[in-house]
């Protein structure tokens, strides 16, 4: 197979953002994807993301119809890696379950079966009575993976976002599709504790506040998304020609802000820094900064002035 293909296929299950997600991961990976979106998830992709179908249908490489069951991927002589239903609801299980082949996310799942390729059932439902749990045997009986989207909490996920990104990560690395986004458990390591516990969970925040002096003397703020570097160096994207970068060209000094959300103000976190901001100069360090942030935001696009 001279290109790497994959069988996507979204239902109509809470959790869209995941399938979302994973299509934008494939672009990254260099995988193609090959697209099947449920009426069910139009409605899904809907209510729960700022996106419209036709914006998902459009990170695909092909985007085929339910209906088409004549499509391609409805035949096992057309080679994949195999398939994923991201996410896969109770109905979409039942067919794969049962062998019920009535459209063509249901007739591809099928065709990924008998023809032996790892097809991943990202079943999204909770709790689950005996019924759901007796089709998950049926369909491990047949040859499916199930792979609900459980969170791997040893990462210390800072948002929704961190943990959606290493479930992706997680399926591509089932199907043995290296990625950025999978993290490895390597072992326990000596907590830290007292301020060291604060402040590390404090630098893993994704954003921010950054205090500065304008040319006219006056003080400014910015919430900026950052990763922090070795020691207290912490970096960030400013447009060369924006009114961040102005301020710091006329006066470098600056003051950070952290806080962490907590139910009661009392119990907040905070960590207050002050230095002075400069460019960072093409090399190690801009290489290794770079790494940083794109292992914490790996979908993020390239932020103006980059």
């Amino acid at each position: 197979m001279d290109k790497r293909r994959l069988v996507v296929g979204i239902s109509g299950s809470s959790g869209s953002l995941l399938g979302i997600r994973f299509l934008e991961a494939l672009k990254q990976v260099g995988v193609e994807s090959h697209l099947v979106l449920t009426s069910s998830a139009h409605i899904t992709i809907h209510q729960e993301t700022h996106y419209t179908a036709s914006q998902v249908m459009a990170l695909a490489d092909y985007s085929y119809s339910p209906k088409d069951i004549g499509a391609a991927i409805a035949s096992g002589s057309f080679p994949t890696l195999g398939m994923v239903i991201i996410p896969c609801s109770i109905k979409s299980l039942s067919a794969v379950a049962n062998s019920y082949a009535d459209n063509l996310l249901q007739r591809a799942a099928d065709v990924t079966l008998k023809e032996g390729r790892p097809l991943l059932l990202v079943v999204r439902e909770t709790p689950l009575h005996p019924g759901h749990v007796r089709l998950m045997e049926l369909a491990a009986a047949a040859g499916a993976i199930l792979f609900p989207p459980v969170p791997a909490f040893y990462t210390r996920p800072a948002s929704l976002d961190d943990v959606v990104d290493n479930l992706v990560g997680r399926v591509l690395a089932r199907l043995g599709i290296e990625n950025a986004w999978y993290h490895t458990w390597s072992g326990v390591s000596a907590p830290p504790t007292g301020e060291d516990a604060t402040r590390a969970a404090l630098l893993a925040l994704p954003a921010l506040t950054l205090a500065t002096v304008g040319r006219d003397g006056r003080p400014h703020t910015a919430a900026v998304f950052f990763v922090a570097g070795v020691g207290s160096r912490l970096y960030f994207y400013a447009a060369p020609d924006g009114a961040l970068a102005r301020d710091v060209q006329a006066d470098p000094h600056a003051a950070v802000s952290l806080l962490a959300q907590t139910r009661r103000p009392a119990e907040a976190q905070t960590l207050s820094l002050r230095g002075t901001v400069h460019a960072v100069s093409p090399g190690a360090e801009a290489s290794e900064a770079e790494a940083r942030y794109r292992a914490k935001f790996p979908f993020a696009p390239p932020p103006a002035g980059e």
